[in-house]
């Protein structure tokens, strides 16, 4: 019998170590005067630190909007939620793994990257292995990213496009920044894989790397918006291999593709019980999987 799930008071959140709790998402003192720990806001952009935490009280006040309080008052502010949704997003272990939701800023918003790294923040690796991703594979195509929404900082997971914006992940959030557009791997071969998205994309690898099925050349869409646009492109191949998604978006765009000639070929039946490649990855184990053709020729 399943376990109810643990409730998680405001006071159990309070208890955290607001300078750890910091520092998984990323943040690190500028500098440290007995228990007061000085950081660069993480609410705001600044170049001199006014963000302090006394870690004896665990409590924060940022001097440049003259607010403070304890790890539930940051939180709130940091993830623009209310305290029912953050209490909501703990779990039995208690650590913080929010549900992830797509994120649209306001229309007056722009999403900047401020840096790219390789990854290495804890949260954004944790987020990776609950999807199935190991570090390895993820860090071939991904960058770890701090951006700005509005003078506020974020860390994300960032897959770069063509025209060199970013599809961005973490267990909030997923957004994406400008310009928006496609990811076209060319790897020399006449076939081609087509993914809705990049975690689609990095479970194919996961489940069919080193198999005669990954031996193509691999388009992530990034949207589906852009898949009637790239159908021309795609019927430049001999075959062309679609993993999209199992809802009404991705089988309509199936639909229109598999109409369009033979040299479609559908292969979501591989996760006909599963939305996505993502949710087969993390749903069944990997001895289950079949390679889904090995019929694609290299040129």
């Amino acid at each position: 019998m399943r376990s109810a799930r643990r409730r998680i008071t405001c006071a159990q959140v309070n208890e955290m170590d607001l300078v750890v709790y910091l520092e998984t998402l990323g943040y690190k003192p500028q500098k440290i005067k007995g228990c007061n720990y000085w950081y660069l806001s993480p609410l705001r952009i600044e170049q001199t630190a006014s963000f302090k935490i006394n870690q004896q009280l665990n409590q924060w006040y940022d001097f440049g909007i003259g607010k403070g309080g304890g790890v539930i008052d940051f939180a709130m502010l940091y993830f623009n939620c209310s305290v029912k949704a953050l209490l909501h997003s703990f779990e039995g272990t208690g650590l913080i793994t929010p549900i992830e939701k797509s994120f649209i800023p306001p229309p007056e918003s722009r999403i900047e990257i401020t840096a790219t790294e390789p990854l290495y923040l804890f949260p954004l690796i944790s987020y990776l292995d609950k999807r199935g991703i190991d570090l390895n594979l993820a860090a071939t195509y991904c960058q770890q990213v701090r951006y700005t929404i509005n003078g506020k900082i974020f860390f994300g997971i960032g897959f770069k496009n063509n025209s060199g914006g970013f599809e961005i992940r973490n267990v909030f959030f997923k957004c994406s920044s400008s310009p928006k557009d496609i990811k076209l791997f060319r790897n020399g071969y006449a076939t081609l894989s087509v993914f809705e998205g990049f975690l689609d994309f990095l479970s194919f690898l996961k489940l069919f790397d080193g198999t005669v099925a990954a031996q193509t050349d691999y388009l992530i869409l990034n949207s589906l918006s852009f898949f009637e646009k790239h159908l021309d492109f795609m019927k430049t191949y001999s075959k062309v291999f679609l993993y999209l998604d199992n809802d009404k978006a991705g089988k309509s765009a199936t639909d229109i593709a598999l109409k369009t000639g033979p040299a479609f070929i559908s292969y979501s039946g591989i996760y006909h019980a599963y939305k996505d490649l993502n949710d087969l990855l993390i749903g069944c184990p990997l001895p289950t999987m079949q390679s889904p053709s090995d019929e694609q020729g290299k040129t």
